[in-house]
């Protein structure tokens, strides 16, 4: 199915608040085939990046200051048409029901557990991408 995705012509943005985390989740990115990987640090700069560049796909972590993961998902819905629907692939330790659920309120395509491994990230992509 991932096969149906190229990955050599998307643009993705990774938020988190952990530098290494961000630099591990860009480098499995490049594995990938993506040449073009944004970075932020929190919600605040990832809104900006997204009103900037318009990634195909953000992947976001959940708990981040001074702006978390569903605080940046619930200004991308609100922000404007050209932005408001894209794809959203939340980064978390915690998929506990309360926050599955949280993210599925907001139309969170899909999460990532960490430790992230590159075949769940690129079958997440492709899932999320493709619409499933």
């Amino acid at each position: 199915m991932a096969e149906a995705v190229d990955f050599t012509s998307l643009k993705i943005l990774v938020i988190d608040d952990q530098e290494f985390v961000r630099t591990i989740v860009k480098k499995m990115l490049q594995q990938l085939g993506v040449s073009q990987v944004a970075e932020a640090k929190d919600g605040l700069s990832g809104m900006e990046c997204v009103e900037r560049d318009r990634p195909d796909l953000v992947i976001c972590d959940i708990q981040m200051r001074p702006v978390d993961g569903f605080g940046f998902v619930r200004q991308l819905r609100a922000a404007a048409a050209e932005v408001a629907a894209t794809p959203v692939i939340m980064l978390t330790a915690h998929t506990d029901a309360a926050t599955i659920g949280r993210a599925t309120e907001l139309g969170i395509g899909a999460f990532l557990s960490k430790p992230v491994l590159p075949p769940a990230l690129k079958e997440k992509i492709a899932l999320v991408l493709n619409g499933a």
